[in-house]
């Protein structure tokens, strides 16, 4: 079975797939155009950007690099496209960040074996300290495959400690959601918002998933997704209402539908949102951006993207979101409880009514 090796190139549609075998990928940095100079590189990341201006590609730093896409063979270009249309949608709201590669997994088992196998060999390839003991895919870790049966999306963090080479890695499956439902597109939009918030964080974690990492705390807390899932919910749903073709109202629509469905859960019990889990019978997704919502609706969304985010790494999450929203994290928790125990309907007065249509003049 053919792996199909894809790449993003210029605007919003615009990838075209080729049959490149492995060993034709490299990475996204370009020898400098101008020939040979006595004087040293600027940067070693220093990349020739698609308009001929030079650029970098570096952690933190908004970039003009596309990134790097791979697709098992039975993904079709139609969802390829798909997927790159939205990710640069994405992209061009919130900055263009990387490096990151994107890996689309459709339904063929064998399929993502083979992908699993190269993004194996990619790495080794890109980094002397990649460990294929642990980083590649073995009986124990899967990588791909079990996107095959399970569906869903994800991003991933590779700035660790042992490693010389930094990227993302945003997987998308071809089930839960289908590339053929309208939900692929904001699950996209999420998943690009985890790369904005990641962006902003420059620690590093180690080979040890039980050793203490600052980049954990600065999302909000280990497997505590109130903030960063709850902020990836809700900017992507809000953008996605704004665009072509999206039903108007929809924005109050999904956020009424998770209102409906966690409320009263929420409020029944007594585990504060930033101590939920994963695993917690109450959606932290849904109270979580609920709680955006709430941030926002008070704050503004400048300054929680260019407020908060901008100074998180510096300061940390909690002086981070003290010195942005005038409160500490535990007063503006306190006071989202008392929003939250609203009736319903004076809950969803924080999120106006939206027509995406426009009058003919």
């Amino acid at each position: 079975m053919t792996l199909l090796i894809s790449f993003l190139a210029g605007c919003v549609g615009n990838g075209n797939d080729s049959d490149s075998q492995p060993d034709d990928v490299g990475d996204n940095s370009n020898s400098d155009p101008g020939g040979s100079t006595s004087e040293p590189e600027i940067s070693p990341n220093a990349i020739t950007c698609p308009d001929g201006t030079t650029g970098t590609l570096e952690w933190r730093v908004v970039t003009c690099a596309e990134p790097k896409i791979f697709k098992t063979s039975d993904v079709s270009n139609e969802t390829f496209n798909l997927t790159i249309e939205w990710y640069s949608i994405g992209a061009a709201e919130w900055g263009n960040y990387g490096p990151v590669e994107i890996y689309i997994i459709g339904e063929d088992v064998d399929a993502a074996k083979e992908l699993e196998d190269f993004y194996c060999e990619r790495h080794k390839d890109l980094d002397s300290n990649w460990n294929e003991e642990w980083d590649c895919a073995n009986e124990n870790y899967q990588i791909f495959t079990h996107y095959v049966d399970d569906g869903g999306a994800a991003i991933s963090t590779f700035k660790r400690s042992y490693l010389e080479y930094d990227f993302m890695m945003m997987t998308m499956s071809a089930k839960y959601p289908s590339p053929e439902e309208d939900d692929y597109k904001p699950v996209t939009l999420h998943e690009y918002f985890h790369i904005f918030q990641h962006s902003h964080i420059s620690d590093e974690c180690s080979e040890n998933s039980r050793d203490t990492c600052e980049r954990d705390s600065k999302m909000g807390g280990k497997d505590k997704p109130w903030f960063a899932e709850g902020g990836a919910e809700f900017m992507a749903q809000s953008l996605y209402s704004t665009q072509d073709g999206v039903r108007d109202n929809y924005l109050r629509d999904v956020m009424k539908h998770k209102l409906e469905i966690s409320q009263d859960d929420y409020n029944s019990q007594n585990v504060s949102l930033d101590q939920l889990e994963y695993s917690s019978q109450v959606n932290a997704y849904d109270v979580g951006a609920w709680f955006i919502a709430y941030l926002v609706h008070n704050e503004g969304v400048e300054v929680f993207l260019d407020g908060f985010y901008e100074e998180l790494d510096e300061l940390g999450f909690d002086a981070a979101f003290e010195k942005n929203f005038n409160k500490t994290k535990n007063e503006y928790l306190s006071e989202f409880d008392t929003f939250f125990q609203q009736h319903a309907e004076d809950v969803l007065m924080i999120i106006p009514e939206h027509s995406n249509n426009s009058e003919e003049g």
